[in-house]
């Protein structure tokens, strides 16, 4: 009953807003009218409560008044019957085609107009990540370029600004701002100044940043630029605001865009490598990411200024961590704001740049700590190691006589290469994430391994004392095959008295026919001493662990070694008459020749 009721007003209003009395009102709307028989035949309009995704030619919820209201406000801006197609943002026009569906481009269907406010009703400018502006001039093709500028300036005036990369696009005359300050302003003299045709001009001003193509051309530009920006004596390099150059104010060469900047510091790594100090100051550097590769082509970089650009946080400086840096001006960038203690912002650059002693402009006092060597690089490993090169023959024969009765069938002449005394322990790494064949079950229940033993009795149980049952536990492990060529040796001792050395290397456990050899790596260390005639081992421990997939490849697949030429006799001759039968003596007497250099390298090879 309400409802019909609430219905029957409203169609009451809408039949007086047609009725006689608003004869003037509809002659008045129907001057403007641009549909079918304007104001020569009234229209009979049909009520309908539908919503605009209905049927109509109306879809968009949109008022004819509205419509015919936006037209009167921007008359002024066909200029001789030409429609720019910019709004006053710099974006397309909306289509008021009714007879399309969804009603005005961009609005939502059903959704009312927003109220029109003419010129000065337009959004309020952002400044976006790059701090550029596009300003457009619909028409602009039609004046000259200093009649252009010439005009803005005068209307811009005492502010001077930079019209970068002039161009004309169609009709259109386009250039660029980094002043946001600037951009304002231009967008508030828009239909101030008068075109000789007798028109107003119209200034669209929108964020945005011109398009460039890096080739050889613009780098050899950029080359030539920078040759005249560059300090030889002090090798400096001032890229401060590059983009303002005089010599590129036709192209766009802002170093904010990671392409451009890679190009520059690919020119600077060409061409002065030696670089020891650039200043990239006020060129709105947001992002630092691309910089990653300066401490590699810029080594010698201890001078560095980013001041008036748009850094937020000191994280973003991690690519330059690595450059060994003693001044830095981050003045005028955002991260400096986000400290309201200068001493903590001190201490957090200072954290990543240790050897820091300008920061911004002010010398920072000396840092106490330790005095540390500049880091230096290692020396290359080696596959083996040898204190004393007098040792080394007698290692190798040692070595080899051992591992040759260790890989026979038969352990127990081993009894001769171990001390009354010596002591020896097994430890292995038990590996449960590998497969049943490579687990080490065959060592586990010899493991001394302490971290793994806690029990005393059990690590007294199997530490073995005594050559006999040292060659006793030798015996009931797997029979194996060395592979000599993936052995390293490290003979870190060499006296008369004490020989200390580590092996390792890889072998293969001898499996029953048609099963698969699994592959161990090992280490071994041996303590050495003189005995009788010989040398026998006084203490061992072996460690025995699953090999590696790299390694499982590795092995016996290394060249064969070169063979070594024999001592030549009038060398060998005089040392072997020199010696007697005892061998520790014998191994003195070398020792001593060896350190006169009466000895060649030869000599200890048979």
């Amino acid at each position: 009953m309400n409802a019909n009721r609430k219905r029957g007003g409203i169609t009451k209003n809408f039949q007086n807003w047609r009725g006689g009395n608003n004869q003037n009102n509809r002659q008045q709307h129907n001057e403007h009218d641009d549909r079918k028989g304007g104001g020569v035949t009234e229209l009979k309009r049909r009520v309908t409560f539908k919503t605009a995704g209905g049927r109509g030619n109306n879809r968009g919820g949109i008022r004819l008044s509205d419509i015919r209201i936006r037209q009167q406000l921007e008359a002024d801006e066909e200029m001789a019957g030409e429609i720019t197609e910019l709004s006053p943002q710099g974006g397309n026009r909306g289509n008021f085609n009714r007879n399309r569906r969804g009603g005005l481009k961009g609005r939502r269907s059903g959704s009312p107009p927003p109220r029109m406010m003419g010129f000065q009703g337009r959004k309020k400018l952002q400044s976006g990540t790059s701090g550029w502006f596009q300003v457009t001039i619909p028409h602009g093709s039609k004046y000259e370029k200093t009649f252009v500028i010439q005009s803005l300036l005068e209307q811009l005036s005492p502010d001077l600004f930079i019209p970068y990369y002039y161009r004309v696009d169609g009709k259109d005359a386009i250039f660029f701002v980094d002043d946001i300050k600037i951009a304002e302003k231009l967008q508030d003299v828009s239909r101030k100044i008068s075109t000789p045709n007798g028109f107003k001009m119209i200034i669209y001003v929108r964020s945005g940043i011109p398009q460039v193509q890096i080739d050889d051309n613009l780098k050899q530009r950029m080359k030539v630029a920078m040759t005249k920006r560059y300090n030889a004596p002090n090798k400096a390099l001032d890229l401060s605001q590059f983009h303002s150059d005089p010599e590129l104010l036709d192209v766009f060469v802002g170093l904010f865009r990671p392409t451009i900047m890679m190009a520059v510091i690919d020119i600077i790594a060409e061409n002065i490598p030696e670089l020891e100090a650039l200043n990239l100051n006020n060129n709105k550097i947001h992002l630092l990411d691309h910089f990653k590769c300066v401490p590699q082509k810029l080594p010698r970089l201890t001078i560095l200024h980013l001041a008036n650009n748009r850094i937020q946080n000191l994280s973003s400086l991690e690519p330059f961590k690595q450059l060994s840096l003693i001044e830095l001006d981050l003045t005028g960038n955002p991260v400096k704001d986000r400290y309201r203690d200068q001493s903590m912002y001190t201490n957090d650059v200072r954290g990543k740049f240790p050897k820091l002693q300008k920061l911004d402009g002010i010398e920072l006092p000396k840092q106490i700590g330790f005095d540390i060597e500049d880091e230096k690089r290692l020396t290359p490993a080696k596959a083996s190691f040898l204190c004393n090169s007098a040792g080394a023959d007698i290692v190798r024969q040692f070595l080899e006589q051992y591992f040759i009765i260790y890989d026979s069938d038969n352990r127990q002449p081993l009894l001769n290469a171990y001390h009354e005394h010596a002591m020896f322990s097994l430890t292995t790494a038990y590996a449960q994430q590998v497969n049943n064949t490579q687990r080490l079950y065959p060592y586990i229940s010899y493991n001394r391994n302490i971290l793994r033993t806690r029990d005393n009795e059990q690590r007294q149980k199997h530490l073995k004392i005594g050559r006999l049952p040292i060659v006793s536990l030798l015996s009931e492990l797997p029979a194996t095959h060395h592979d000599p060529q993936s052995f390293g040796v490290d003979l870190t001792l060499f006296t008369e008295k004490l020989i200390l050395l580590t092996v390792t290397g890889l072998f293969k456990e001898k499996k029953a026919t048609g099963s698969t050899e699994v592959v161990r790596s090992f280490q071994r260390s041996l303590i050495i001493v003189p005995s009788g005639s010989g040398f026998c081992i006084k203490n061992e421990v072996m460690h025995i662990n699953v090999a590696t997939n790299r390694q499982e490849k590795m092995i016996f697949n290394a060249p064969a070694p070169q063979v070594l030429q024999p001592v030549p006799e009038v060398t060998s001759q005089p040392i072997a008459a020199s010696m007697n039968d005892d061998t520790k003596q014998n191994m003195i007497v070398a020792m001593k020749l060896n350190k006169q250099n009466k000895i060649p390298a030869e000599a200890f090879v048979k």
